[in-house]
């Protein structure tokens, strides 16, 4: 369902020789995560300086470094808790800051502005909801789009001219999942 998921042991073939190779030169997760933020703005400025094929492909590289740094994080054994805090409070930035590019884009367009603050409201919603039920001793991660999810249908939909299509398709998915997720909680709570 999610890449998060089921495609895990595909994607490690890819990252970790990467990570390795990025550990071996001093790089580390940290730097990653910075990395990818810093990339992250200078694409939303080129998407809306009104270049979004070009502002799309740099929010894609942005978006691979940042994907690697908790791959490097437990290859150095250093993973930390502010680590994770500072990965995960980037992530939210990071996602705000494309989907509010997006919904720039369409801001024209009632229908679609409106699907991308749904879709905004939805990622940040489906990663509340993961880490407040975590911090009860829940779990959440169940949905049918999480961040990998999102960032390839958004940045596939500004690259090929699309986006209209991606965040009709990102509006319904962020709320079946914010939706699965809630059920999920209740189900561990015993209230459903």
């Amino acid at each position: 369902m999610t890449i998060n998921a089921h495609a895990r042991h595909a994607t490690d073939r890819v990252a970790v020789p990467v990570g390795r190779s990025l550990v071996r030169v001093g790089v580390t997760a940290n730097m990653l995560t910075a990395a990818g933020l810093v990339g992250t703005l200078v694409g939303v400025a080129v998407v809306v300086g009104g270049e979004p094929v070009a502002g799309g492909w740099l929010l894609g590289i942005a978006s691979l470094l940042d994907a690697l740094d908790g791959t490097v994080a437990r290859l150095r054994g250093a993973p930390s808790p502010v680590g994770s805090f500072y990965d995960s409070v980037a992530d939210r930035v990071s996602d705000a800051a494309i989907l509010g590019a997006a919904a720039w884009l369409v801001r024209d367009d009632p229908l679609l502005f409106a699907a991308a603050v749904v879709a905004l409201a939805g990622a940040q919603l489906t990663s509340y909801v993961r880490a407040k039920a975590e911090s009860l001793g829940w779990h959440a991660t169940v949905g049918v789009i999480e961040r990998p999810e999102r960032l390839v249908i958004v940045l596939a939909g500004m690259i090929l001219g699309q986006l209209g299509v991606a965040l009709l398709v990102l509006a319904v998915g962020s709320v079946i999942t914010v939706g699965q997720r809630f059920h999920a909680v209740l189900r561990q709570a015993g209230v459903t």
